[in-house]
């Protein structure tokens, strides 16, 4: 499985880290306007990989036709947000950026199936649906899916439960407007009321500002948020290769009336 990724930034980078991490994928091309900062990432990963089980090829380059082969592409590529900047603010200058990406990669390779990771992810993945030419269901966005397993985690934490036993979803906006489905969440086989929880309503409001939010505490703290997002990313490339129909909040059309 050749999986690209575009933009060699900290998320970009650090979805190439989680997929040799995980082992996902047999060869990995990273594309940046500037080689030489794919070249020294795609360098410094590949000198790590002898001390990981398995193989894995890199490629970093500048030129859209090394990623006509692949059967993944990850776009990552964007400005990224600033302290006290929400995702929305972003969209100026990102819709310009992928939407030259989709035409570069319309052009290269219309088989691809193609995950946008840059903000915001709803509605670049909508224009980037609009603007391609390749089968509609071969783009989605990375959605709230991070935003999800926050969600599980804080529950869990908060009521002492492993979050694998958690089934709980954030949907709408990966964003401000996003909201929690507490109406589908289980503890098991067990709704959430059905738990003896003191002062339930209070609980769900800390819960939801918690997870809603948590990148702008991550932001303020360190710059950037990765870790979580970038190994959601891997997930979501593991689930594609290996067919694991596996349920995640992913950016898709709901029907011709929201993608057009």
């Amino acid at each position: 499985m050749h999986i690209g990724i575009i933009g060699a930034g900290n998320v970009g980078v650090g979805v190439a880290d989680a997929l040799t991490y995980l082992g996902i994928g047999k060869k990995i091309t990273l594309y940046n306007r500037h080689i030489e900062k794919a070249l020294g990432e795609i360098w410094d990963l590949s000198d790590a990989t002898p001390l990981l089980r398995g193989t894995m090829e890199f490629v970093a380059t500048d030129d859209y036709n090394d990623l006509s082969n692949c059967e993944i592409i990850v776009i990552t590529a964007g400005i990224k947000q600033k302290k006290g900047q929400n995702r929305l603010e972003l969209l100026g200058e990102n819709y310009k950026i992928v939407k030259n990406i989709i035409e570069n990669l319309d052009r290269v390779n219309l088989e691809a199936k193609i995950i946008i990771v840059t903000n915001p992810v709803d509605i670049l993945t909508k224009i980037a649906i609009k603007i391609s030419k390749r089968d509609k269901n071969y783009i989605f966005g990375s959605g709230t899916v991070l935003d999800s397993i926050r969600f599980r985690e804080a529950i869990g934490e908060k009521i002492k439960v492993n979050r694998r036993n958690i089934y709980a979803y954030i949907i709408g906006e990966h964003g401000d407007s996003e909201f929690p489905l507490w109406s589908a969440c289980r503890i098991g086989p067990v709704e959430l009321d059905s738990f003896d929880i003191e002062n339930l309503e209070e609980f769900k409001k800390e819960i939801s500002d918690k997870v809603r939010q948590r990148a702008y505490e991550i932001i303020k703290k360190k710059g950037f948020t990765k870790q979580a997002i970038v190994t959601s990313v891997a997930l979501l490339v593991k689930s594609i290769i290996f067919n694991e129909k596996g349920v995640y909040t992913v950016s898709v059309p709901i029907n011709d009336i929201w993608m057009y």
